[in-house]
């Protein structure tokens, strides 16, 4: 029987796309200090996915509508995750002193 012993469990990816003038070292080191950020914001990395789903789920029902005035936890959500990954981006392309233009993160479940 194998036990994980491994603190940080690697249930999702991340991917900086559409920033074609940074190196390999630049990207990955982008990418790490993003998911760093995430993860740090949300309480672990076991959080990411579960807050990204539930921010996903809250957004998708009430694209169309606006939140009612009983959806307290809804705006929570929502806010939890906007706050977590903009710090999260800031963090990540601070230190690359530049415009990033259109990059952007993406989180990928394994």
């Amino acid at each position: 029987m194998t036990h994980n012993t491994d603190p940080s469990p690697d249930n999702y990816r991340v991917h900086l796309v559409e920033c074609p003038d940074l190196s390999d070292g630049e990207r990955g080191a982008a990418e790490l200090r993003f998911r760093m950020a995430l993860e740090f914001a949300l309480g672990g990395p076991d959080e990411v996915l579960p807050t990204l789903q539930a921010y996903m789920l809250v957004h998708s029902l009430n694209e169309e509508l606006p939140l009612g005035k009983d959806s307290e936890a809804e705006e929570q959500v929502i806010a939890l995750w906007e706050n977590a990954e903009t710090d999260a981006i800031l963090a990540a392309f601070r230190p690359l002193g530049k415009d990033m233009g259109d990059a952007r993160f993406e989180i990928v479940p394994l």
